[in-house]
C-alpha cells in the first residue's frame, strides 16, 4: 500500500502594516494637489508685488523727469528715459491681476482644503464606528467610551488640523527662498540678515511644539477619565440623585478637569 506522501506546509508571508496614510491620500489626492497649487499662488503673489510696485515708481519718476525737461526744453540728461505710455498701463494691469490671482487662490485654497477635510474626517469617523461594532468583550473593557470619543472628537480634529499644516510646511520652503532673493533684488544683500534672524528662531518654535505635543499627549489620560466620569453620571443620574452624590461627582469631575488643564 502506497502511503501518502505529505506536502509541505504552505508558509503565508506576513502582511505588511497597515497603513492609514496611503488611503487618505488617494483617497483626497486631487483635492491636495489643487490646494497645494492654491497656497503656493497666495504665498508667492504677496512676494513679488513689491517688485512691480518698485517698477511703477521708477516708471513714475522717468515719466516726471521726462516731462519736466520737457517743459524746460532742454535735453534729457543720459540715465533718465521717456518710457512709453504703454508700460505703465501694463504695469497697472499686472497689479490688479496679481491681486484679483490672489483673492481667487485665497479662497480656492480654503475651499479644496475644507472639502479634504471633510472627506478625511468622514472616513474617520465611519472607520471608527465600523470598528466599535465588531469589538468582542476584552476589547470593549480596553477600549473604553472615552476613548472612543477622544478619537472622534479630538484625535480626528487633529489629523483634519494635520492636512492644513501639511500645505503649509511644503509651501513655507518656497516662500522663504522667494522672499530671500526678493529681499536681495530690492535693498541688497543686507534683506539676508533679517531673514537669517527669522531662522535663527526656528529650534525655539520647534521646541515650543515638541513641548505642547508632550503636554497634550499627558492631557488625554485625564481626557478619558472626565468623559468616563461624565458618561457613568448621566448614566446613572437615578441613584446619584437618589443618595444625593451631586456635590462628590462634581467635586471628582472638578479634580479630573484641574489636572487636565493644569
Amino acid at each position: 500500500m502506497r502511503r501518502r506522501q505529505l506536502s509541505p506546509p504552505v508558509v503565508r508571508p506576513a502582511s505588511p502594516t497597515p497603513s492609514l496614510l496611503l488611503p487618505l491620500c488617494r483617497l483626497v489626492s486631487w483635492h491636495l494637489v489643487c490646494a497645494l497649487t492654491a497656497r503656493l499662488v497666495t504665498e508667492l503673489i504677496p512676494v513679488f508685488i513689491p517688485i512691480l510696485v518698485k517698477l511703477t515708481t521708477t516708471f513714475a519718476q522717468q515719466k516726471r523727469l521726462a516731462a519736466k525737461h520737457a517743459l524746460a526744453a532742454t535735453a534729457i540728461p543720459a540715465g533718465i528715459t521717456n518710457p512709453p505710455n504703454w508700460q505703465g498701463y501694463v504695469l497697472v494691469v499686472a497689479m490688479f491681476a496679481m491681486l484679483l490671482l490672489y483673492s481667487w487662490s485665497f479662497q480656492w485654497f480654503f475651499f479644496k482644503v475644507g472639502k479634504a477635510t471633510i472627506i478625511v474626517r468622514s472616513a474617520l469617523i465611519s472607520a471608527v464606528y465600523r470598528k466599535s461594532l465588531v469589538l468582542s468583550a476584552q476589547a470593549r473593557s480596553r477600549l473604553t467610551l472615552g476613548r472612543l470619543t477622544n478619537l472622534v472628537s479630538s484625535d480626528i480634529s487633529q489629523v483634519e488640523r494635520g492636512v492644513t499644516n501639511a500645505i503649509v510646511c511644503i509651501t513655507i520652503p518656497v516662500q522663504v527662498i522667494a522672499s530671500i532673493i526678493v529681499l536681495v533684488y530690492i535693498i541688497g544683500p543686507s534683506g539676508i540678515a533679517g531673514w537669517a534672524v527669522v531662522i535663527g528662531f526656528v529650534p525655539i518654535q520647534l521646541w515650543a511644539s515638541r513641548y505642547l505635543v508632550r503636554l497634550r499627549g499627558q492631557a488625554i489620560i485625564y481626557t478619558d477619565q472626565r468623559i468616563r466620569a461624565t458618561r457613568e453620571a448621566i448614566q446613572g443620574i437615578k441613584v446619584v440623585k437618589a443618595f444625593a452624590w451631586e456635590q462628590s461627582i462634581l467635586e471628582t469631575m472638578q479634580h479630573v478637569r484641574s489636572k487636565e488643564v493644569g
